[in-house]
């Protein structure tokens, strides 16, 4: 109640805030949280905030940062392969952010960052945290999630039209972009995108020996035992209120685009190419699940 009306006061005033709670009592230890989309990242940064951060700890704006980063691609966004090279522009953009960030000497930074192994090599005085999920429910929720919500020319789809929506999916699914979605967790532990089925095997064992250097890594099926390994490392209480950022975006208007995405996700061919798309991220989950779950 009084979130919100501290932040109805100040929209009268012309002001845009978001408002989460910090600490008082900020720990010894550095904290970075690595959020990757779709995985549980914005209740378990605002839980993470609430113990670790301070009030000049605050979180990256997602949307500067991809603004920023349009403002110095320096080509058109008029073609879906033109983004996808804004897509692994965007992530080279994001380590530099993350470079400058730690560089600050916060208490706790957060933000859809990538990291890289020189990056973890650098700062290892710095507790980094990530939550990593089942691929192929990440994929799913991420696409659901951007057609819902993107009104941007990057990081397709986005929610400029529903006239086809299974043709659009089959355009992006079956193209670079799918690739990139089925991906996206090990190449922002990667710092990279692998190009191909080979790059994305040969990229595994970077994956698990970046991750090796994280000093809590959690599974989205599994809050219960990231919560309590937070609390061995940071002797306080994590307190996740679990919150569903694509259904809270779901209206009467939008209903029938998330049913119809749904379905189309659960026909047998969809289902083969998105476990083939997320064949080799699937066995870097596993492996991760087995050496840090």
């Amino acid at each position: 109640m009084l979130k919100q009306l501290v932040k109805s006061l100040a929209s009268q005033l012309g002001y845009h805030i978001t408002v989460t709670p910090i600490t008082n009592t900020p720990v010894a230890k550095r904290a970075a949280y690595i959020h990757i989309g779709k995985c549980g990242g914005s209740a378990i940064d605002n839980a993470l905030r609430k113990a670790l951060a301070t009030p000049e700890d605050a979180r990256l704006c997602r949307d500067t940062s991809i603004a920023a980063s349009m403002t110095n691609f320096g080509q058109a966004l008029d073609s879906l392969d033109s983004q996808c090279r804004f897509s692994e522009h965007h992530l080279i953009q994001l380590q530099g952010l993350l470079r400058y960030f730690l560089s600050l000497e916060r208490h706790y930074v957060s933000g859809h960052w990538g990291v890289n192994h020189d990056i973890l090599s650098t700062y290892r005085d710095v507790h980094f945290i990530t939550m990593l999920r089942d691929p192929i429910a990440r994929l799913k929720s991420n696409y659901i999630f951007n057609k819902l919500t993107n009104n941007l020319p990057v990081m397709p789809p986005n929610n400029f039209s529903n006239d086809d929506l299974i043709a659009e999916a089959n355009t992006i699914l079956f193209s670079t972009r799918g690739w990139q979605m089925a991906n996206t967790q090990s190449a922002f532990i990667c710092g990279r995108y692998p190009a191909t089925p080979d790059e994305a095997k040969a990229q595994h064992t970077r994956f698990i020996e970046n991750l090796a250097c994280f000093g809590l890594v959690g599974f989205l099926d599994n809050l219960n035992a990231f919560s309590d390994k937070f609390t061995q490392q940071f002797n306080r209480p994590l307190d996740i209120k679990v919150h569903n950022a694509t259904e809270s975006q779901i209206s009467h208007e939008t209903q029938k685009v998330v049913d119809t995405l749904q379905e189309y996700f659960r026909s047998k061919e969809i289902k083969t190419h998105l476990a083939k798309l997320c064949e080799q991220e699937l066995k870097n989950i596993d492996v991760a699940r087995e050496r840090f779950g």
